[in-house]
């Protein structure tokens, strides 16, 4: 059989109901093999934490320093706050943000927040893409700060289950235009200061169309690579949809050979067939999803089995309740998971959350390699230590940001 005609287990071909496929998710198919909407069944109760509503009184972009560092604060009408850093795509969707964003979540008990995104969504469904759910993402994420904070209980406390609170990491490179050997340098630097056990490496050009960085620079760095860290030191690769159908699967070739365990993004992520002929055609295994936002797209990735791991950012996504939609609907067919989020220190508190209940979560965790300076007051001050980041023990995502920096902030 094919890997591309893979049918999903026993629960969906029974026509039952997988975990969290309601409202906000996609479809289901029933006996039948017919597509039907999802019951509008809750994913998370936040009722039964929090016996009061929750109501949004503002929310606020705040850029704090001369580094311009981007935040998110939600306040509710009883007094409490919830604060996200923002990723770097915020100031482009600052209209969405507060002429879409802003007015579903107002005057809404915030305790339906499953509800709020969904209506936001069939109310404005013709924005629906990466910029919209970013921004919807955003507030979602920082009301989910805001919820614990108010209930004093953690965010993955919500979620269910605690399985782990030590976050095995790999070090995270962004750099095209290095040599081998800079890459080398870099790597090493940022192991000994982590402990990681792995790193991601980028290859090709970027959306190049079977074009390198440089002449030769990938089929040059990953042997180097291998040969620095020895054979039991982890390596993803990320291609960013540089390559199509026939040179990817030259590359996963190549990969193969040097015990590379990841190739993520190989061709360009709109294009799902493509990618899905190089899932069909390698043995090595093939991530991707960072940039999609729509459910069915998900659903469609696990039906056919044209993603071996998925990888939902959370912003892009939409928030954290859509990635808990789509862990779930994977955990059910038996599709691991591993979340697209490059960012260091205090950024990483999200994803800690959800690694920490994660059943189907795969292998290590992404840190970004050359960290962002985070010169702003906070705690507490994450750092990994022999490869792991700890989950923080706060409530809501257990962050807690310095009070004066808002003073002389700015506003989006």
């Amino acid at each position: 059989m094919k890997r591309r005609t893979f049918l999903l287990g026993a629960a969906l071909a029974s026509g039952l109901a997988l975990p969290g496929w309601a409202q906000i998710g996609p479809a289901q198919r029933g006996k039948d093999g017919l597509l039907r909407f999802a019951d509008e069944s809750p994913l998370i109760d936040f009722r039964s934490f929090l016996s009061d509503p929750v109501m949004l009184k503002s929310a606020e972009i705040l850029v704090v320093g001369d580094r311009k560092h981007q935040f998110i604060r939600v306040t509710s009408t009883d007094g409490h706050q919830g604060v996200i850093k923002a990723n770097s795509r915020m100031e482009e969707v600052t209209s969405l943000f507060h002429q879409i964003a802003v007015p579903a979540f107002s005057n809404r008990d915030l305790r339906d927040l499953q509800a709020i995104i969904a209506d936001v969504y069939r109310a404005q469904y013709k924005f629906a893409g990466l910029a919209f759910w970013t921004a919807i993402g955003h507030l979602e994420l920082a009301a989910w700060d805001m919820l614990g904070k108010a209930a004093n209980r953690r965010c993955v406390d919500f979620m269910g289950p605690v399985l782990r609170t030590e976050i095995p990491i790999y070090v995270s490179s962004l750099d095209r235009r290095s040599t081998p050997e800079e890459e080398i340098d870099a790597i090493r630097k940022a192991v000994a200061e982590t402990g990681a056990t792995g790193c991601k490496i980028k290859a090709g050009g970027r959306m190049s169309r079977n074009v390198d960085a440089y002449p030769g620079r990938t089929e040059a760095l990953i042997p180097a690579v291998r040969k620095a860290f020895g054979d039991d030191f982890t390596i993803y690769v990320d291609a960013n949809g540089s390559y199509d159908a026939p040179a990817a699967i030259e590359l996963c070739r190549m990969l193969e050979d040097h015990g590379v365990a990841i190739l993520e993004e190989p061709c360009p992520h709109e294009d799902v067939e493509m990618t899905a002929q190089v899932v069909e055609r390698t043995k090595l295994k093939i991530a991707g999803g960072e940039q999609d936002g729509s459910m069915e797209r998900w659903r469609w990735y696990i039906e056919n089995k044209a993603l071996d791991i998925l990888q939902p950012d959370f912003m892009y996504n939409g928030g954290m309740l859509r990635t808990l939609h789509v862990q779930r609907m994977a955990a059910s067919a038996g599709v691991p998971v591993a979340p697209h989020y490059p960012r260091n220190g205090i950024e990483t508190v999200e994803l800690l959350h959800f690694a920490a209940q994660a059943s189907n979560l795969y292998g290590l965790q992404e840190y970004r390699m050359k960290p962002r300076i985070l010169d702003f007051g906070h705690s507490p001050v994450l750092t990994p230590k022999d490869g792991k980041l700890t989950l923080p023990e706060g409530p809501g995502f257990g962050a807690s940001f310095d009070p004066d920096m808002w003073k002389n902030a700015a506003r989006l």
